[in-house]
């Protein structure tokens, strides 16, 4: 009978016709990215998936509308959440008591590569992801903290210097968000698989 048995090798095949036969809807419920505000993490090309869920976390990337011009859909990031507070200081950005942690990659043509991490508490790991600067930049983003309030996200772009987001809009209601990123495929880099799965991490309240 060899190693596997006929209803065993039915079963496989089954599976494989049905991935290859959804792959292509898979796909087609996906999105073009069309500018790099999220790049290094998405970039321009890349396809990404999300769908609505019950509440965001810090870390987690999500679709909006633009508030300047509701008719153009946006992705951004958020870095806190109602309850908490944010602050600013050029490159320095502090989620209430903690200021999140970063790590420095390297050169990307033009752009200083940085990692930042979220504190998460323990077993659980923070999340993690990429932000650049362009190497010559002059500009120096300083600002009082914000408290977010109930109900409201502040979102940031990982492309500091060349997208807005609430450093400029202040924190954006909840309901403004359509969807959650959790999927992105594009090709792969130095610091970035060709896939990834996103998800946020649970906030500590100081």
């Amino acid at each position: 009978m060899g190693r596997y048995s006929k209803t065993m090798k039915s079963s496989l095949v089954y599976t494989i016709l049905a991935v290859v036969g959804t792959a292509p809807m898979f796909w087609g419920l996906g999105i073009s990215v069309e500018d790099d505000s999220m790049a290094p993490t998405i970039e321009t090309g890349d396809r990404i998936w999300g769908w609505p869920t019950e509440a965001v976390l810090p870390g987690d990337i999500v679709m909006i509308n633009d508030p300047l011009d509701p008719n153009i859909p946006i992705i951004r990031r958020v870095l806190a959440v109602a309850g908490q507070s944010i602050a600013i200081d050029e490159r320095m950005i502090r989620v209430g008591n903690r200021r999140l942690r970063t790590t420095a990659m390297g050169d990307a043509a033009d752009y200083v590569v940085t990692k930042e991490t979220l504190w998460a508490k323990k077993p659980a790991i923070g999340h993690s992801w990429l932000t650049r600067f362009p190497k010559d930049s002059s500009s120096r983003w300083s600002a009082d903290p914000v408290s977010v309030p109930e109900g409201h996200v502040f979102l940031m772009a990982d492309d500091r210097d060349h997208a807005m987001d609430s450093r400029w809009w202040g924190p954006v209601p909840v309901e403004l968000v359509r969807r959650t990123i959790r999927f992105r495929w594009g090709a792969s880099h130095e610091w970035r698989k060709k896939w990834e799965w996103m998800v946020g991490t649970q906030p500590i309240r100081d």
